[in-house]
């Protein structure tokens, strides 16, 4: 299996996004000289990766794209559950810990709408609900605009009838299926049952484009004369009226008596709904790398050429929709502050059943703690090697002179090293090797610090002497390339056999 190590960035925090990257590079170069092959066909193209997550998960955002907001990934119900109940593999403790607490688990039902298509047999429309009391006196169903269902909303319009109808689970009425900008697409399904009569969500919206008011539940002694007939809506309970068979039987009773009746017809299940959220995958900008096709009616990238093309930025996160995040031995570099964004959403990605292969185990995650200071006037190479090597990758790293100091010392006796023409032939000596395996091991233990400490101790050692042994040398530069990625003079040859010899 290749290996990959993908960083991810933290927007707000550049110094972290470079401690990730350098620790992500790092953890390349070791696999690489351990004999492991690294993923060759790179990253999903952000481009195709948007438009193929539109369509088999989902993707929302603003009617009218404007510089700074956001395109969202919306998971599918499938990726939610499974990550819910971590059978995405087995995730390290400290990530999986924050995933548990991020999770909301919300229960409830899903039901099932029969539409009413000829060209759809067997299909449905489902609907996630919490309470499903009043289900009978349902009018209608409203989905959000990016829905499979939904053909989007007109210019300044925030519903739209799609034209189409369903069948409701417990009565067989026929219900229209409404586009509503209001309905979440991140909870539940993206599509809810319109009860005007019990919900002023609900009751609004019938108000505005028309749909009837019923009731099934009425509170307990309620007379039946025109003086007493209810105000909508009617919340908290009270008795089924209206429904049939099931009149005079309380909230609960009468709800107990619905899901027992749509689930032996193969209409509904009691579910929990696992609710992440949405995450921001793009965004727009001006000067973005990338261009989608932005269909502002669904408010998504659009699968079929019709939208409008909007340049974007978007996120590394991305990577998981492409096969080589999802075949690979992966290892995710991600800053401590994306655990439940970033992070949270490339685990998501990598569970959507319809985006490739599901990956066949859980990545390794390496959470980077931030960097703080200031890194003004710095040369790129002394920044990078001081982020990577001032602290150990899960501490917070206080950027201050001391680092800075020693990674231009570091640079410039390596420079020194690799250009001078004095050495002696000869094999590494035993002192040379034992502190080499020291560092090797402290590397493979992601103890980059004390790693870079006895590097550099070796680099003043090897400095120090006129003509140092070219063995001595050979192991130096091995070290230094994996930890820091700097060049020598070594072939790669050279550099291997010296690292296995460590």
């Amino acid at each position: 299996m290749n290996h990959l190590a993908l960083p991810l960035p933290d927007p707000q925090a550049p110094l972290t996004t470079l401690r990730c990257q350098g620790l992500a590079g790092l953890l390349d170069r070791m696999a690489v000289r351990d004999g492991r092959t690294l993923a060759t066909d790179g990253p999903a193209d952000p481009a195709a990766a948007l438009a193929r997550i539109a369509t088999a998960a989902g993707l929302t955002g603003p009617d009218e794209p404007s510089e700074g907001e956001a395109i969202r990934y919306v998971p599918t119900p499938a990726a939610r559950d499974r990550v819910g109940s971590e059978q995405d593999g087995t995730w390290p403790q400290a990530p999986a810990s924050r995933h548990r607490k991020a999770l909301r688990r919300t229960p409830g039902a899903v039901f099932a709408f029969p539409l009413e298509d000829p060209g759809a047999a067997g299909a449905a429309l489902k609907v996630f609900t919490t309470d499903w009391s009043p289900t009978p006196a349902g009018c209608a169903v409203a989905v959000h605009p990016g829905h499979p269902l939904s053909d989007g909303l007109p210019a300044g319009h925030t519903s739209a009838f799609t034209g189409r109808y369903c069948r409701h689970p417990l009565t067989g009425d026929l219900l229209p299926v409404w586009t509503a900008s209001w309905v979440a697409p991140e909870f539940g399904t993206g599509a809810v049952l319109v009860n005007p009569g019990h919900d002023a969500t609900d009751l609004a919206f019938a108000r505005e484009v028309g749909l009837p008011v019923r009731f099934a539940l009425l509170p307990a002694g309620r007379e039946e004369a025109p003086e007493h007939w209810p105000s909508p809506p009617v919340t908290g309970g009270g008795r089924a009226v209206r429904t049939g068979a099931t009149d005079g039987l309380d909230a609960t009773a009468a709800r107990a008596e619905y899901l027992k009746t749509a689930a032996a017809r193969g209409l509904a299940d009691e579910h929990t709904d696992v609710g992440a959220g949405s995450f921001a995958v793009a965004v727009f900008a001006p000067d973005g790398p990338h261009t989608v096709g932005w269909d502002r009616r669904r408010r998504t990238v659009s699968d079929t050429g019709r939208g409008d093309p909007v340049p974007v930025s978007c996120s590394a996160a991305l990577a998981a929709v492409g096969p080589a995040a999802r075949r690979a031995d992966l290892c995710v570099v991600a800053p401590s502050s994306s655990a439940e964004s970033g992070l949270l959403a490339l685990r998501l990605l990598l569970a959507e059943p319809d985006l490739g292969p599901l990956p066949q185990q859980a990545p390794d995650v390496v959470l980077v703690g931030p960097v703080v200071g200031q890194a003004g006037g710095l040369a790129r190479d002394v920044l990078e090697l001081a982020v990577l090597t001032g602290a150990d990758p899960r501490e917070t790293l206080p950027l201050k002179a001391q680092q800075t100091e020693t990674a231009q010392r570091f640079l410039h006796t390596h420079t020194e090293l690799v250009e001078s023409a004095g050495e002696t032939p000869g094999e590494a000596d035993t002192a040379t090797l034992k502190a080499a395996a020291q560092i090797k091991s402290a590397m493979r233990q992601r103890h980059i610090k004390q790693a870079f400490t006895h590097l550099y101790r070796m680099q003043k050692s090897l400095a120090k002497s006129e003509a140092p042994l070219s063995g001595a040398l050979t192991v130096y530069e091995a070290l230094a390339h994996v930890l820091t990625g700097l060049p020598g003079r070594r072939t790669d040859t050279q550099l291997d056999r010296a690292w296995q010899l460590v």
